[in-house]
């Protein structure tokens, strides 16, 4: 502050010019302004060493074509200080700028928009803050400006008449919005190095759309009850680096009472390294959060989405998927991570993975216990390959836990490279459907359209009581794949389809270890219910002290007996005919073919370069080999080569076409 002798005092406002000369002349003070309309009808410089010092009701009118270039500095209260259709410019010694000193009057009744702008043009020229003191500010359209900061206190809400108030920028860098209210919409375009942060938007019928932006975030807004039922709410297109984090989108209705595909809640679409992250989405029209490609960007290379990250949210109730990638051109969308998300009650699948490539689902949390709508799994792999989906809980879901789906509209039409690990699998078809009428996805994992598939280390687990239609563990269609290791307490069913591929360019890959079941109960055999055993399975059966496999074609038991003590030589003992004993101490194994006493009642069976395969006899295309033993579903026993015909184990020649 300068002392008494440098203050002056404008007593006839036509001096001014006249008064800002003289107190140049003296080397700077305070140019004191008392109230009334000051003409500023030439450019008019105020220097560095100056400080317009305004009373209120003092206005600088600045005239049409004409400047007021500020250099200095500026005292006023929260009052119109600036007036006429000219321009200040001008390197001010001033960094918090207010509305109303450019004609904002925030009464929600007049039209703040000019008073807004003026603010954002002059606070331009320094890098300066426009501060929005509390009141309702009318306006329209706001054209951003690189570096500047537009700030709002507690109580400062920004409304339209019609619409939203839609700031707009294009090329513009290092720009920051905070803590504003109202109804506000984003146009933005090739912008860079932004922040918008801590908006509470309430009821706006536009969205925020950022187009070809990068290095911006976009954190801890919230936008409630949105009247936008067409379009999304926050749309990335075509940007870098953007940061989408702590945001809070949530409407009152369920899918806000639209149809699906509108009104999704955060997109990034032919963008790459984004991250959302820790927002709640819920009751949007469309997905919680979708990465995908712009079909509207014509260059194969610009329309590509990738490097993406999904990752802490929460999305509830929305009325597509949870979570979405998807490629409207196949694998154009690529390297997406979905990781440690909650997506619960969406009213298709939690997290949809759509003609995708190189994608990881991980550590998500899915249920919709409420939800009846058919949807193809919890997480739903479509015409996608290179997937991991790895520690996910999946509980009390519409229809199925995982499913691979093949996509007929894209030249790649099967999913392949999957890795299915370690997955918690619990009550899928929650709401007990018919699978007839339910897409029969009533399956943990559902491998109906893939190939090269890991299935290994889930947990298949049903505790849904009083079910009419009961669920399967895992579901093969076709394909080859390596199934071991699952956890599958209740033995629910495995169907395994025989048209599935066991075998991996010549080596089996397609391993499932079967259920063995310690029974104690006399006569037990999965209490007397053969039809209820999983195929593949082998039991023990305490009473008969046997070993019990069940084959994949029929309902085939065949008992094994394991003899500990024989050292050589055929069996003594008088089984019945169809069982099998193996002498641990020979390692010989033999079949009871015949009844009686007759000779040759046991057949050994010589475990030499073996194959074993329970596929349709016309499906078996190995040339065979004396000793090669498969089990004929036609004739439904079990028949071996002796090298010149293939004979059953009664030592019978029987007609086969293996």
């Amino acid at each position: 502050m300068a002392d008494s002798s440098s203050f002056v005092t404008v007593t006839d406002p036509s001096r001014l010019t006249d008064e800002l000369a003289k107190l140049r002349a003296s080397g700077g003070g305070v140019l004191v302004l008392p109230p009334g309309i000051y003409p500023v009808n030439a450019d008019l410089t105020v220097d560095p060493g100056v400080t317009l010092e305004f009373v209120n009701g003092a206005k600088l009118n600045i005239a049409a074509g004409k400047s007021l270039i500020l250099n200095g500095s500026v005292e006023a209260g929260i009052t119109q200080i600036f007036a006429g259709d000219g321009q200040i410019k001008g390197d001010p010694l001033v960094k918090e700028f207010y509305p109303q000193w450019f004609g904002a009057i925030a009464s929600g009744k007049s039209d703040d928009t000019k008073g807004i702008q003026a603010a954002i043009n002059t606070a331009a020229s320094v890098g300066g803050t426009v501060v929005f003191p509390p009141g309702l500010y009318t306006a329209s359209a706001i054209s951003l400006k690189s570096g500047v900061r537009l700030s709002g206190e507690k109580g400062a809400v920004l409304q339209n008449v019609t619409s939203d108030t839609l700031f707009t920028g294009s090329g513009i860098s290092s720009f920051e919005i905070e803590n504003l209210e109202g109804k506000i919409g984003f146009d933005l375009n090739a912008s860079s190095d932004f922040s918008i942060r801590q908006l509470r938007i309430t009821e706006n019928t536009g969205n925020w759309a950022f187009t070809s932006c990068s290095n911006g975030t976009i954190m801890n807004n919230q936008i409630l009850n949105t009247k936008n039922l067409t379009e999304r709410i926050i749309y990335l297109s075509g940007c870098t680096d953007v940061l989408v984090q702590g945001n809070r989108i949530k409407n009152k209705t369920l899918f806000n009472g639209v149809d699906a595909n509108l009104n999704t809640g955060i997109n990034a679409s032919s963008s790459k390294y984004c991250r959302i992250v820790n927002n709640h989405i819920e009751n949007c029209g469309g997905q919680g959060i979708t990465f995908d490609t712009n079909i509207g960007i014509t260059t194969a290379a610009d329309r590509k989405c990738y490097s993406n990250l999904a990752e802490g949210n929460i999305v509830i109730g929305n009325g597509q998927e949870g979570i979405t990638a998807f490629a409207s051109t196949q694998f154009e969308t690529y390297d997406i991570t979905i990781a440690g998300n909650i997506c619960i009650n969406n009213r298709y699948d939690g997290i949809e993975i759509w003609g995708v490539r190189q994608c990881i689902a991980e550590g998500n949390s899915i249920s919709a216990p409420a939800i009846k709508d058919y949807s193809f799994g919890a997480i739903n792999i479509y015409a996608s390959k290179d997937i991991i989906v790895n520690g996910n809980s999946i509980d009390s879901v519409p229809t199925s836990g995982i499913a691979a789906v093949n996509g007929s509209n894209y030249p790649e039409p099967k999913c392949s490279n999957l890795i299915l690990t370690n997955n918690r699998i619990q009550n899928w078809n929650y709401q007990d459907m018919n699978p007839a009428t339910n897409h029969d996805q009533t399956c943990g994992v559902n491998l109906f359209g893939s190939d090269f598939t890991v299935v290994h280390g889930n947990l298949f687990l049903d505790t849904r009581p009083g079910r009419k239609y009961a669920v399967k563990a895992i579901s093969v269609v076709q394909g080859r794949h390596h199934i071991q290791g699952n956890v599958n307490p209740n033995n629910l069913a495995m169907d395994d389809h025989v048209e599935a591929d066991m075998g991996w360019a010549g080596r089996q890959v397609a391993e499932r270890l079967p259920m063995l079941r310690m029974s104690q109960l006399q006569g037990d055999v999965n209490g007397g219910n053969a039809a209820g055993i999983d195929p593949g399975s082998v039991w023990y059966n305490a009473n008969k002290f046997a070993l019990f496999f069940k084959g994949y074609e029929k309902a085939m038991l065949t008992p094994m007996i394991i003899d500990e003590t024989s050292t050589v030589g055929f069996p003594t003992a008088d089984y019945a005919p169809g069982y099998m004993q193996y002498q641990l101490q020979t390692g010989r194994l033999f079949f009871r073919g015949k009844t009686g006493s007759s000779n040759g009642k046991y057949t050994e069976v010589v475990l030499k370069d073996k194959f074993i395969n329970l596929s349709r006899s016309t499906e078996v295309t190995k040339k065979p080999v004396e000793g090669d033993t498969y089990y004929d579903p036609t004739k439904k026993k079990p028949v071996y080569f002796d090298g010149t015909n293939w004979r059953d184990y009664a030592g019978n020649i029987v007609s086969v076409n293996p």
